[in-house]
């Protein structure tokens, strides 16, 4: 790589006069190139929310309380379940040996007990 074009390239001077390198690069202005212009969005959102698309405007959803009831049934259950779980030692002792597992198809051979100090 040439060291000017390095330079150019991490230079982080700032100086007035045009780099004459850079210089050498033809400017091309393309017509049909239009700057992005600037979005407004209307002042009155009553009028924005029937315009919206039906894919972006949220939907109206008839719940009844019994549908909230079974929802919060269910959560119950789900945490009841989850906290049954998580009581139980056999999956922190079944995770432990993956973990080992995984580290001796890593590394074959690996054990824990090689970097413990002896007497």
């Amino acid at each position: 790589m040439n060291m000017t074009y390095y330079s150019i390239l991490f230079s982080m001077d700032d100086t007035d006069k045009p780099d004459p390198i850079l210089k050498q690069v033809p400017l091309i202005k393309n017509p049909s190139y239009q700057p992005p212009k600037a979005v407004s969005l209307r002042t009155n959102y009553s009028k924005l929310l029937p315009a919206l698309p039906r894919t972006v405007a949220p939907p109206n959803l008839n719940i009844t309380k019994e549908d909230i009831d079974k929802w919060s049934r269910e959560l119950n259950q789900f945490k009841d379940r989850i906290g049954n779980d998580r009581q139980s030692d056999t999956f922190v002792t079944s995770y432990e040996k993956w973990i080992k597992e995984q580290s001796t198809k890593v590394a074959p051979g690996f054990d824990y007990t090689i970097l413990t100090p002896r007497r």
